[in-house]
Parts: structure tokens; sequence; C-alpha cells
């Protein structure tokens, strides 16, 4: 017969000597599921603030978090697109987005809809592609699928197969000219 635990009882001393000692240790951050495909794409990074005594970044806890990055960004990084052909693409990939959206729900209301106008959701919706339409008319289209592969699907250049190998910077160089034309054409 397997010999059981004496159970301790609360106030006693050896009670007191079982507990477990206090630590003071960082706790351990939720950076999100750790599944290769829920990876892809999470940038961690400090997760501080100004001070603005100093003007420096400071994150005294060593807080961590985990950000998605997309390829727009990725590659504006890496100076393969210039800041205005970023600021272009990123006006493109957030009028996509919009269209991504569906009609949102307001949890804390009762969940019947006492409108005055019960479509206002579809108005919107054509808003929305209105937007996204006034942005993508501008793109030529010999740019059209790179521009939309890599700002509104977030894709790699190498995802066209005409820039796979050694015409990933062939790629490259169409890429930041398509952006900026892009740019030009928002600007002006």
């Amino acid at each position: 017969m397997a010999k059981r635990k004496a159970r301790l009882k609360i106030g006693t001393r050896d009670y007191a000597k079982g507990k477990a000692a206090v630590t003071l240790a960082q706790p351990s951050w939720d950076m999100g599921a750790t599944g290769q495909a829920n990876r892809i794409g999470l940038v961690t990074e400090d997760a501080g603030e100004v001070d603005r005594d100093t003007g420096k970044w400071v994150n005294p806890n060593g807080v961590k978090r985990a950000r998605r990055v997309d390829m727009l960004e990725v590659y504006h990084e890496r100076g393969w697109i210039s800041d205005r052909g970023y600021t272009a693409g990123e006006a493109l990939r957030d009028a996509w987005t919009g269209t991504q959206r569906g009609k949102g729900t307001d949890w804390s209301m009762e969940r019947v809809d006492s409108s005055s106008k019960p479509d206002a959701h579809i108005d919107i919706q054509i808003d929305r592609v209105s937007r996204y339409l006034a942005v993508s008319s501008l793109i030529p289209t010999d740019d059209m699928d790179i521009v939309f592969a890599v700002a509104c699907d977030a894709h790699a250049i190498s995802r066209l197969k005409r820039y796979r190998g050694i015409s990933h910077e062939r790629g490259k160089v169409h890429l930041r000219a398509a952006l900026d034309r892009l740019a030009d054409v928002l600007k002006g």
C-alpha cells in the first residue's frame, strides 16, 4: 500500500514551511499562438514608451510584444521602397482592408435593429469599395499585379512567378517604381 502524503493544517508551523517562496521574477507575457503558421509575419519587439523628460525610449520592465508586419513594411525597412511609395502603398492597403470589413456589431446594445435606416451598412460598404476603386484605378495595368500582391495581399515579390530566382532584383526595381508612380498620381 502506498504511503499517503500527510495533509498540513492551515495555521501550523509545518504548513508555513511547506509554502512556496514568493519570487519577483518577470512574468511571461503572452506572445500568441506558437504554431509555425501563426508566427508568419510576427515581429517581437520592446513594448516601451518615450520618456517625456529625456526623450529616450524606456522599457524598465523588459516587456516584449508581438506585432504582425506585412511585406510592404518589410520592404520599406529594407530600403526597397521609398518613403512616398510606402505612403502610397499604405493608402492602397488601407482602402483594400476597408472593403474586407463587415458590418460591426455593438454588443452593448440589444440585438434588435431599430434604426430608421436599416440598410445603412450597405451605404458604408459602397463608400469603402468606392474609396478602394478611387486609389486602385490610378495604378497602371502593368503595375497592378505586383502592387496588389505586396500591398493588398501582403505577399512577397517572389509570389509572382515572373519575379522568382534571378528576376527577383527586377521585381524589387519594378515594385519601387510602381509605388513611386502611384505616389505621384495620388499627390497630384
